[in-house]
């Protein structure tokens, strides 16, 4: 005598059912929150970085530091966090970056002929006043804003 096993067809949904579910509203307003949470964080940083590259603020009024920046090299970013660091207490000198990488970058980089992993001080009427070449402490950095501004 052979016994057949029952297959069980698989559970459908009840079409009766409300497509929303209470977990499913729940979770809405949870899923809303997060991605409201995530996209005002990459505009907001979308918006630091685009400050952070604008060059049209040298000669505005306000003493500025460029930072000569190849994205892709570890001393130029080591470099970024310490000038980044350094100007917590600057509130009146700008930090920027000329990023090689880019036309504009590449240009101020030529035109005053130095390597990346370089800083540019210009006074407030956009003059250059002052270059440091290579990796800099935060001291040395505090010591040449206090200097030259």
């Amino acid at each position: 005598m052979s016994k057949k096993r029952n297959k069980s067809k698989k559970s459908q949904p009840d079409s009766s059912a409300p497509l929303l579910t209470r977990r499913r509203l729940i979770g809405l307003p949870i899923a809303a929150a997060i991605i409201g949470t995530t996209a005002f964080g990459l505009s907001a940083r979308e918006a630091s970085n685009h400050e952070l590259h604008d060059l049209s603020v040298i000669g505005q009024g306000e003493p500025v530091i460029v930072q000569i920046h190849d994205p892709g090299c570890p001393t130029c970013r080591r470099l970024k966090s310490v000038v980044q660091n350094s100007m917590k207490s600057q509130e009146s000198v700008k930090h920027r970056l000329a990023d090689i990488t880019t036309t504009e970058g590449s240009a101020l980089q030529k035109e005053y002929n130095v390597p990346h992993v370089t800083l540019l001080y210009f006074d407030a009427k956009g003059k250059h006043v002052h270059t440091t070449t290579g990796m800099q402490t935060k001291k040395n950095i505090e010591a040449e804003i206090s200097r030259l501004f």
